[in-house]
């Protein structure tokens, strides 16, 4: 009697189990997977601290081979300070490691700024912008927006398995080469993808990478994001201090922001389909 009792139990458990393995692979819509992910935010207001290393991906050694291990630049590191409001406000402060702000980001709603401050070190949009926050919001516009500045237009949902035999969900079209790896049971951003077109008609494959997520607040983040073209490391972004916070210092960033615009020449729109 006992062992058919324990019988049925581990059938039950086995179906159970395999129940959850299909639910976290079953091929998710595009509406399925952004209720989804806007389930598992739960910041509303943050403020980020970063440090960046740069390294020089291309780098001949004596022998005129690219070494195995890219080599850093020291003195290109610099540091952001990010505030952000979901779906409101996005500041990044970029910073030399000795406090100098380089480049001013500013985005509260319809309100764009985007300022390089020096004329030794000059930053893109493209360079400062935090790719996991906008991408995590519980609004899709906003991930949507995440998506289109890395030229990922299509909201085509698909099993991707990697050349490791890993699986992931993919966001966009493989052949483009413009698409997100997302993890199938998470949801948690793994990769992003693009082309960086030259000006010979070839490119170079831009692959940003999500690692080491950590919880804070009940939410999730990747500690370290990394930067490869054509599969070498140019750029990872480690982040070093974090923390939510029930309102945003906005009167001093808006005077920030309008002493800069009224003393520089500002770049009032950015360019969403590179």
């Amino acid at each position: 009697m006992i062992f058919a009792r324990l019988s049925i139990i581990l059938f039950f458990g086995i179906l159970f189990n395999l129940g959850n393995t299909a639910v976290a692979y079953y091929p998710l819509t595009w509406d399925d997977l952004m209720y989804q992910m806007e389930k598992r935010m739960s910041w509303r207001r943050a403020k980020m601290e970063t440090v960046v290393q740069v390294f020089d991906p291309f780098v001949k050694n004596a022998d005129g081979k690219i070494p195995a291990q890219p080599t850093e630049l020291p003195a290109r590191r610099f540091n952001q300070v990010i505030y952000w409001k979901d779906g409101e406000v996005l500041v990044v402060e970029t910073q030399s490691e000795k406090g100098e702000l380089l480049h001013f980001y500013y985005e509260n709603n319809t309100d764009l700024l985007s300022l390089s401050l020096s004329d030794n070190r000059t930053f893109s949009t493209e360079d400062v912008l935090p790719r996991q926050l906008r991408f995590r919001s519980r609004f899709e516009k906003e991930r949507g927006k995440a998506l289109r500045e890395l030229g990922i237009v299509s909201k085509e949902v698909a099993y991707h398995i990697r050349d490791d035999n890993h699986v992931f969900l993919r966001i966009g079209n493989l052949e483009s080469g413009h698409f997100a790896l997302l993890n199938p049971k998470t949801y948690e951003l793994s990769s992003l993808h693009n082309r960086l077109w030259q000006e010979d008609g070839s490119w170079l494959d831009l692959t940003i990478v999500f690692k080491k997520y950590k919880t804070y607040r009940w939410q999730t983040y990747p500690k370290i994001t990394e930067y490869y073209l054509d599969k070498r490391l140019f750029k990872r972004m480690t982040v070093s201090k974090i923390r939510t916070l029930s309102r945003l210092p906005m009167k001093k960033l808006r005077e920030l922001a309008w002493n800069l615009r009224r003393s520089q020449t500002a770049t009032l729109q950015n360019d969403y389909a590179l």
